[in-house]
């Protein structure tokens, strides 16, 4: 139990990597509360299934909203262990195609909406606590066809790096997670196959990710194993990206 009663939020956690991370905090010992934008009924299931106790709506684009979750997980628990920045977006589009208002809404909820989140979760959490950002192999390699979101997610890595280094001295480690592709609904609805065929001829491990395969960076990042780890990419790609 590497996580036990450690009290987790996990943004957007109704489904995909966030829903994968929350149910194996939750195996390893961990408060976890679910979180969601529209869909309650699923953030319910996940709930249900995992006993969390707290299943809460968060809309990042909305301060008001971020500040009125934190305050009810402190209230409840006294604090939040850890922060996985997880809720995001994407706008698929090539570069001259991609419009104000797509580049506006993924920055607002990719990069501001963490920035917010980062922000609010200060007074509520321990020295030694944790800040796990959620950036993406496109934020790596820059792309190609999602401009707004590889330059989100590229941002992502900046905060983490400006964040721990302000945090370092309370013992707060922050990391960016940064997965591949992973297979499933949303790959199959916006990769066309010729992309999809690229894609793979990329990687080492020839084959998209799981969901699964995400979750042990994500523990290892919220465990005390990690107490030694800040400002760091941790890059699960199959060998997609090599740095």
């Amino acid at each position: 139990m590497r996580l036990k009663d450690k009290v987790c939020v996990v943004t957007g956690s109704s489904r995909g990597i966030g829903e994968a991370i929350a149910r194996g905090y939750a195996a390893e010992g961990a408060r976890v509360v679910v979180t969601y934008v529209v869909n309650s009924e699923m953030a319910n299931k996940v709930g249900a299934d995992i006993d969390a106790e707290l299943v809460l709506q968060l809309d990042v684009r909305d301060r008001d909203s971020v500040k009125r979750t934190f305050k009810t997980v402190a209230d409840h628990y006294g604090h939040i262990d850890v922060l996985v920045n997880n809720a995001g977006i994407n706008r698929t589009a090539d570069f001259d195609m991609q419009t104000d208002e797509e580049w506006a809404e993924v920055m607002d909820v990719n990069l501001t909406g963490v920035f917010r989140c980062c922000q609010e979760v200060l007074p509520y959490i321990p020295d030694n606590g944790r800040i796990i950002n959620i950036g993406s192999l496109s934020g790596e390699y820059g792309g190609p066809r999602t401009p707004s979101y590889a330059v989100a997610k590229m941002g992502i890595m900046a905060l983490t790096h400006n964040l721990a280094r302000f945090l370092g001295e309370r013992g707060i480690c922050v990391n960016t997670l940064s997965p591949g592709v992973v297979g499933g609904e949303f790959t199959d609805k916006t990769m066309s196959p010729d992309v999809r065929k690229t894609a793979l001829s990329l990687m080492l491990i020839k084959r998209f990710a799981k969901y699964s395969e995400m979750v042990g960076g994500a523990v290892f990042l919220a465990s005390d194993e990690s107490s030694y780890m800040t400002a760091q990419t941790m890059s699960i790609n199959g060998g997609a990206w090599v740095r």
